[in-house]
Parts: C-alpha cells; sequence; structure tokens
C-alpha cells in the first residue's frame, strides 16, 4: 500500500499447531507419533545447546499448481508444506482449505525424529537451505531440491544438495502410512 506500509492478506502461525506429551493438563497433549500433521512443541535437536529461535525459518517457495507452501525449517533438519488456500481463519485451525486439514502440516520430510517416527539413523537433514520446488518443464519437476549444510552429520561435515520426490497425487495429497514417516525413504539424488 506503500512505500513503507503494507496489508496483510494471510496468516499462519506455527503456534496454532503444536503437540505435546508432556503435560495432560494443556489443550494440545496427545500422542506425537499418531500426528504427524503437528509440530512437537518439545523437540529440540540439542538439550545443551537450547536455541531461542526454535522454529528458525530460512527459506520459502511456493507452488502455484498446488496452492501450497514449502517452508524450511532450520532447527527441525526438516521441510514442511502448508496449504495456502485456507483462509488465515481456517490456517489457524485443523480443518478447512483444499486438503481439509486447515492450516495442520500437509507433508514433512527430513529428520523423523521430530514427530517420533524415526530414529537419528533415519535422518537425511543437517541444518539445510533453500528448499524449492522444481518448477514444471524442467528435469524433476515437482520434485524438490534442498541444499544440505551437513552441519553435525555423523559421517562428517560437508555440503550436499539433495533431490526427493515426495509422495504426492496429481491433486496435491501427500501419502503417509500409519506408524511410518513420510517418505521417501531415501533422497532420489
Amino acid at each position: 500500500t506503500g512505500l513503507n506500509s503494507g496489508d496483510i492478506v494471510w496468516e499462519w502461525h506455527i503456534w496454532d499447531h503444536t503437540i505435546q506429551d508432556f503435560d495432560p493438563t494443556k489443550e494440545n497433549y496427545g500422542n506425537v507419533a499418531d500426528h504427524p500433521e503437528l509440530i512437537d512443541i518439545n523437540y529440540i535437536e540439542n538439550p545443551l545447546n537450547i536455541n531461542p529461535d526454535w522454529t528458525h525459518t530460512n527459506s520459502i517457495d511456493y507452488n502455484e499448481e498446488f496452492d501450497q507452501i514449502l517452508l524450511s525449517i532450520n532447527t527441525f533438519n526438516e521441510i514442511w508444506v502448508i496449504d495456502h488456500s485456507t483462509t488465515t481463519e481456517e490456517a489457524a485451525g485443523h480443518t478447512g482449505g483444499i486438503y481439509g486439514k486447515g492450516g495442520d502440516l500437509l507433508y514433512r520430510w527430513g529428520n523423523p525424529q521430530t514427530y517420533k517416527r524415526g530414529d537419528a539413523s533415519d535422518r537425511f537433514f543437517y541444518h539445510q537451505h533453500d528448499a524449492q520446488w522444481i518448477d514444471n518443464g524442467l528435469p524433476g519437476a515437482g520434485d524438490i531440491l534442498v541444499f544440505n549444510n551437513g552441519d553435525g552429520r555423523p559421517d562428517g561435515s560437508y555440503s550436499s544438495i539433495v533431490e526427493l520426490t515426495p509422495p504426492v497425487n496429481d491433486n496435491g495429497f501427500y501419502e503417509i502410512f500409519p506408524d511410518l514417516p513420510y517418505g521417501p525413504l531415501e533422497p532420489n539424488w
């Protein structure tokens, strides 16, 4: 609306989509592994080095075909996909939008420990950046590319680029099986 102002047209907040299995008196109490669409508020990569920026988001990309947003969450060592077709009110809840999940995560990948469906050996990302969908018309169209810094990687700290094919159908819905992490099991490149 001007050089130093603007109108907020849509919002999504992590706080609306948290779960925890520590305090049963709280509204967001539940079994983390049963709800991969929610963010475990108690997940901390390194309890000896607690980062106040615990949900540091370092990249964002938009998929116009599916009306979805891709986020790189550095401190969770994951990428997340959310539904942009929701209203701001729906984005604050668990229903609504094209995919019927409101603002809950549609997909996540890179570190299934964060939702208690894996262990350290299942982790692929180590403080990644620059997650983006590969555009139509390019090799690997629809896949996701991520720069993986490699900080803290068990076999040595080195950077890599990861390409993965998410388990998404032609309508933008992601597949996940009970008790298993989101696929793929391995990046394809």
